[in-house]
Parts: structure tokens; C-alpha cells; sequence
């Protein structure tokens, strides 16, 4: 019961076109307000759709969308999607990274299905309807591809942060040897002048506090006991007082 119920709904996923009539009202809404990962999506086609298949969606689309025949201002965002979607689709390597996601999709779904209706069956409860593997089938895809598409814009990003930390560190790099030539030039230009007044600091002999010089701070040649203190005597005349 459950493989009739796999292969009864699998059906859709598996016809090469999905939907063979198209409206413009619908097709400009669809296109403008959602967001696609998925290129078969948007050219309503199944994972076993051949080039020939492709073509014809594509000229479909071509004969509504087209911004020479569809006034609509919406028209050329739209055809700018579906015309990716087929291009993405017409490279037979791309298209098998897109049909090995939706395999993956539909596994996941299978197993997640008939552990649901195992378990429904021990609690007594009917099992999942048949016709709505298509829809949680399309809700997996989703997930994947959106999944796919968050790590891909995080890997972006991360790229884009070492970019920037390569270019900050060159441009620091450049900063510092732009600097030591700066300094390296300026100390050049500074040397005569500083050799000039080293050679005039070493032949200054009458400097402050040089040995060559008499006019030196020295520390006084009397003892402190013998220094003269201003007392004058019974005739007037100063004398050295003896300082016991």
C-alpha cells in the first residue's frame, strides 16, 4: 500500500511538463513575488524533462513574457528569471546538480512519510492521504534548496570577509613601507645636520659643568665647622668662629 501510494504521486514529479497552460496575469504574479532556487520550478518542469521539453516551456514563456510582446512593467524582471531558468537548464551539468537535490528531496520525503504512517498505524490513526506526497515533496525541495542557498550566501560572505582582510593587510603594508621610506629619507636629509651638532657638543670646552671649564658647580673646599659666621668683636672686625 505504501509503494502504490509512492508511485501514485510521483507521477507528477516525474512528467516532463507539469503545467501546459499559461496565463500572463498569473505568470507576472508568480514570478514577481516569489523567490526561486529552483529553475525547473519556474518553467513548471519535472526532473525528467529532455532539451526538446525545456524548449518548449521556454517558448511558452517566450510568447507571454517577453518584454517586446508584454507591456507589463513586471515583464522584464520576469523574463530575466525564466530566461536564467533556462539557460541554468540547458547546461547538462547544472541540470544534474538540480535533479540530484530533487532526488534527495523526494527520498527524504519517503522516509519521513512512512515513519509517520508507521506510526499513525500503532496509535490507530489513518494513514497520510496519497495526494498530498506532492506537496510535502515540493516543501522538501524548498528546504533543501533554500538550505543550499543559505551556505552558499555564508560561504559569499565569508570569501568576502578574507577579501577584505587581504586588502586591509596590504593596504597596511603598504602604509608601513610607505612609512619607512618616508623615515629613511627624512633621516638622510637630517644627518648632515645632526653630525654637526654632535661635533660642536664635543669641541665646546667653556660648557656648564664640563671638566674643561672654570666656571663648574663645585661643592664648597671649607668645612662647614670653619665657615665664617658674620659676629663682630669688641674692636669691630669679623672673625672665623670655631664651631664646636
Amino acid at each position: 500500500m505504501q509503494q502504490q501510494e509512492i508511485n501514485q504521486a510521483l507521477k507528477n514529479p516525474f512528467q516532463p511538463i507539469l503545467k501546459k497552460v499559461l496565463k500572463v496575469d498569473e505568470e507576472l504574479e508568480r514570478l514577481s513575488s516569489e523567490t526561486f532556487y529552483n529553475p525547473f520550478d519556474v518553467l513548471y518542469l519535472g526532473m525528467e524533462a529532455t532539451d526538446e521539453d525545456i524548449k518548449k516551456m521556454f517558448n511558452s514563456f517566450s510568447k507571454l513574457l517577453h518584454p517586446d510582446k508584454c507591456h507589463d512593467p513586471r515583464a522584464k524582471d520576469c523574463w530575466q528569471i525564466v530566461d536564467q531558468a533556462y539557460k541554468t537548464l540547458m547546461e547538462s551539468e547544472k541540470r544534474k546538480v538540480y535533479i540530484r537535490i530533487m532526488r534527495e528531496a523526494r527520498e527524504k520525503t519517503e522516509f519521513e512519510r512512512l515513519r509517520e504512517n508507521k506510526r499513525r498505524e500503532k496509535t490507530g490513526v489513518a494513514q497520510l492521504p496519497p495526494d498530498t506526497f506532492e506537496s510535502d515533496f515540493q516543501k522538501q525541495c524548498k528546504n533543501l534548496f533554500s538550505e543550499i542557498e543559505d551556505r552558499k550566501q555564508h560561504l559569499m560572505r565569508l570569501e568576502q570577509s578574507q577579501k577584505r582582510y587581504k586588502l586591509d593587510e596590504y593596504e597596511r603594508r603598504k602604509m608601513l613601507e610607505q612609512y619607512k621610506i618616508l623615515t629613511e629619507e627624512e633621516w638622510e636629509k637630517t644627518r648632515d645636520e645632526r653630525v654637526n651638532k654632535w661635533r660642536e657638543f664635543n669641541n665646546k670646552k667653556t660648557a656648564i659643568g664640563t671638566k674643561q671649564s672654570n666656571k663648574g658647580i663645585r661643592p664648597p673646599t671649607e668645612n662647614m665647622e670653619y665657615r665664617p659666621i658674620e659676629m663682630p668683636n669688641k674692636k669691630g672686625d669679623f672673625k672665623n668662629i670655631k664651631l664646636d
